[in-house]
């Protein structure tokens, strides 16, 4: 630990415990520890108004609260605040509970000693810092995927979708909850779900090829798309997904179609005016002097 002075809540009924715990923490070298003490939750919830914690060191059997509502009712009030529980002997599955609903750690007394006690304090301190520094990544990020106006996608290993942000929802007509843990061929027909198949395989595989993918709509309408992936792998290698970008080109495809509509009526067009002209020729020219290719323009 570094020299910085550690604050901590002692939240504990026992008055031989408390010596006790008061006494290891004195044994801690190389840190500054300034230690209140509580025994009921009334008057711990009281330090976490007035007082700047760094950890809380909490007992779940009070003379006021018992059990994992003891974990909870300081843990609702100070959920950014790194918990260590107390615990005897026979109540170790209860401070298990305890851990798994978001304590940093949990100590069975008289099986503790300060070097014990330091590394579960300096532990509970890395982790909880971490976790923040995770949520507000986590947070920063969320908030940049929700402005974008392309659409976002987690697709797990099963081609489900197990994120979407707002502007995807928006794009195809549905919402959020309407999508998500929905496989990738609700939103397509079959030719767009082999297309996007194709598309995780390539992108499972190293290669970053952007596909154009037609998908469908809520109303039943064509919905056209530029996808690009990237693939999640865990540590070990394993495949668990992709997170992909949709941009929308509907409006580029409608573009084309005029496009190609009018020149397609451009060359009719042309074709029937040559054809006219042939036939106006014809007279003119002695039968023997032409073949007729006028078939050719129809």
């Amino acid at each position: 630990m570094d020299n910085k002075s550690i604050n901590i809540l002692l939240v504990e009924d026992n008055p031989g415990d408390v010596v006790i715990i008061q006494e290891m923490i004195k044994e801690i070298h190389n840190t500054h520890f300034i230690v209140e003490t509580a025994d009921r939750i009334d008057d711990a919830l009281r330090f976490l108004q007035e007082m700047d914690l760094d950890i809380l060191l909490l007992d779940l059997n009070l003379l006021d609260s018992e059990g994992i509502e003891t974990f909870t009712i300081m843990n609702e009030n100070a959920p950014n605040l790194p918990i260590i529980i107390l615990t005897g002997i026979y109540d170790e599955e209860l401070a298990i509970n305890a851990v798994g609903e978001g304590a940093q750690d949990y100590l069975i007394k008289g099986q503790i000693n300060s070097q014990l006690l330091a590394r579960s304090i300096r532990y509970s301190l890395e982790r909880k810092n971490i976790e923040r520094k995770l949520r507000e990544s986590e947070e920063k990020y969320r908030i940049m995927v929700e402005k974008i106006d392309s659409g976002v996608i987690l697709i797990n290993s099963q081609n489900e979708l197990s994120y979407v942000n707002m502007a995807m929802a928006n794009m195809l007509g549905y919402t959020i909850s309407e999508m998500v843990n929905k496989h990738i061929s609700h939103f397509t027909d079959k030719n767009g779900e082999s297309k996007i198949k194709q598309h995780l395989v390539d992108v499972k595989g190293g290669s970053g090829k952007v596909y154009e993918v037609e998908l469908i709509s809520k109303n039943g309408s064509n919905v056209y798309v530029l996808m690009v992936s990237s693939p999640l792998f865990k540590k070990d290698g394993e495949y668990i997904g992709a997170i992909s970008i949709m941009t929308d080109i509907s409006a580029r495809k409608d573009i084309e179609k005029s496009l190609m509509d009018a020149m397609v009526e451009k060359n009719n067009y042309f074709f029937l005016i040559m054809n006219n002209m042939l036939e106006a020729m014809k007279p003119l020219i002695q039968p023997d002097e032409i073949e007729d290719h006028s078939d050719k323009f129809t």
